[in-house]
């Protein structure tokens, strides 16, 4: 599956990298992102799971890319931006698979809202890597906490936390929008809150 990712990711970055790079600058990147990954393998923690494991080595290829765009002299505003647009690109397939998933049948907006998020809490975002705790919320909001991610706990031993929140943590918000939600989140782990609070707010349907 990583496999996957790493040909989605190089697809993804030809298209974002091109305006702002030569075509062979966008290769020569993506040789290079890849071989800073390789050597960043043997300090990524191994998790018992194959959705933590697949999102650790992800986080780990994140900071590959971003140490490669940081060593080309970009700065780190728009190295973010590269890769928010890159990661999202991948993001929103997965997304959009999962809420196809969750619509096999007939269901509301909230049934299948909450049927999503619980895919995506299965796979990959399962635990142990991630600890969830449901909580009690109103009508038609699906809420939830994270308590433990592997993923910004790898971020932060590189320094990379708030590249992490201003990507990995800011997809969730357009993802909602795909999810027919709105997403209100107060903080998260890798902005240093003790949890990532997630609000699923389900879209009231339009009167045609």
């Amino acid at each position: 599956m990583l496999y996957w990712f790493k040909i989605q990711a190089n697809k993804s970055a030809r298209v974002i990298l091109s305006p702002h790079f030569t075509s062979s600058e966008v290769l020569d990147i993506i040789h290079c992102y890849w071989k800073r990954y390789l050597k960043l393998i043997p300090d990524v923690p191994s998790l018992p799971t194959i959705g933590g494991t697949l999102m650790i080595h992800l986080a780990a290829m994140s900071t590959g890319f971003h140490q490669e765009l940081r060593a080309r002299g970009k700065s780190e505003e728009t190295t973010t931006q590269l890769f928010y647009e890159i990661a999202w690109k991948i993001y929103q397939k997965m997304g959009s698979f999962c809420w196809w998933l969750a619509g096999w049948s007939n269901r509301s907006s909230y049934v299948k809202l909450l049927r999503a998020t619980k895919l995506f809490r299965a796979f990959p975002f399962n635990s142990p890597a991630y600890r969830w705790k449901d909580v009690e919320v109103e009508n038609n909001v699906v809420g939830f906490d994270c308590l433990k991610c592997s993923v910004a706990e790898y971020f932060q031993t590189k320094g990379l936390s708030r590249f992490c929140v201003n990507t990995w943590c800011a997809l969730d918000f357009p993802l909602a929008e795909i999810w027919d939600a709105r997403l209100e989140r107060t903080g998260s782990i890798a902005g240093g809150a003790s949890k990532c609070d997630f609000r699923w707010v389900t879209k009231p349907k339009k009167n045609i």
